[in-house]
């Protein structure tokens, strides 16, 4: 199960490195996301509509994603939750999904910096960190693949 938000190419470079580092041992995926209830959301939708909105946009977020994974032979699904924090939601999704498949493996994307500046921590939270320390505490495998950028 490969946990994919942020930016928008991250998605893709993790599926690639668990393609390059992997390959052999996978042939099927789950790509996880959470569609984030925040202020702007709630102002420019109906109530009613947020949930609804937020799983169609994340869904379609990782169209790029499962069509990449199903190039190259592998079974590929979304799991899509809402929620204001993305840590509990991926928690409570990843705790779920390993009492049905308990052989599964967690994947997170992690931003890292060539150039590390001592704004960079500031801008980009420690959301993969969070999640992983969540995931290990239930005892379940979880491995950071580093996104490397060039700023």
């Amino acid at each position: 199960m490969l946990i994919v938000a942020g930016e928008d190419s991250a998605p893709e470079r993790a599926f690639d490195e668990i393609q390059r580092l992997f390959g052999d041992y996978f042939d099927q995926i789950v790509f996880m996301t959470i569609g984030l209830v925040d202020y702007p959301i709630v102002d420019s939708i109906k109530a009613a509509e947020v949930g609804s909105y937020l799983r169609h946009t994340a869904r379609g977020a990782l169209t790029t994603c499962v069509e990449q994974a199903r190039k190259v032979g592998m079974a590929a699904v979304t799991c899509v939750a809402v929620g204001t924090d993305p840590v509990e939601e991926v928690e409570k999704l990843s705790a779920d999904f390993a009492r049905r498949c308990p052989s599964a493996m967690f994947f997170l994307g992690k931003l890292v910096f060539q150039n590390q500046k001592w704004y960079h921590s500031l801008l980009h939270g420690r959301t993969a960190d969070a999640i992983q320390r969540r995931l290990e505490r239930r005892g379940l495998p979880v491995a950071i693949l580093p996104i490397v950028l060039p700023l």
